[in-house]
């Protein structure tokens, strides 16, 4: 990754553009439009869905925030601050979308909701790797949701908790010697799932 003296772009010319976009935006040019939408929406999206949302909501808060920037577009008047906007508009309708599904994902408390939130990158642009990395990341999730429960219970002991062999027969109730076979078959079905 490089470092941010050599940039290609660097944050002065990354603020200077978004001030050129938000003055073509408050003058109602639909191309300045478009080119805010590709400038900001993969990280607008990487927000939910590394919260572990799923599409629909993900589009639901896409659409929720660009409809915010509209209606906050004259309340924004330092141009470096909007990249900051951005995330913390996304993250804090994240929180709202994930308070309503409640149940519906793998947060066990709001405190523990709030501290994946606040651990997104703020204050950097995300590199292509670290983008493409949260993509494949939220992709396993969506596979590893199709498992059956059993196989999803593993590959999660196994590889969020880290927990051994012999903790995780026990919470299933198989002998241990069972595990690897067993862990071998729900990898194969996961990567079935991902290459389909």
């Amino acid at each position: 990754m490089k470092s941010r003296e050599k940039r290609i772009f660097p944050a002065s010319r990354l603020s200077a553009l978004d001030g050129e976009l938000l003055k073509a935006c408050r003058q109602g040019e639909q191309s300045a439009w478009d080119k805010l939408v590709d400038r900001y929406q993969r990280l607008i999206v990487m927000i939910p869905r590394r919260a572990g949302l799923p599409e629909e909501d993900v589009a639901d808060i896409f659409q929720e925030v660009f409809l915010t920037l509209i209606e906050k577009l004259d309340e924004i008047e330092e141009p470096e601050k909007l990249r900051a906007w951005i995330i913390t508009t996304t993250k804090f309708k994240t929180w709202q979308m994930l308070r309503r599904a409640r149940g519906m994902t793998f947060f066990e408390n709001d405190e523990k909701l709030v501290q994946e939130l606040e651990a997104l990158p703020d204050n950097s642009p995300l590199a292509d790797e670290k983008l493409m990395e949260l993509e494949e990341q939220h992709l396993i999730r969506m596979a590893l949701a199709e498992l059956d429960q059993r196989c999803q219970t593993i590959i999660k002991m196994l590889y969020y908790e880290r927990a051994s062999y012999s903790d995780i027969a026990k919470f299933i109730g198989v002998n241990e010697t069972s595990i690897s076979p067993l862990r071998s078959r729900c990898l194969q079905k996961l990567l079935k799932i991902l290459k389909s």
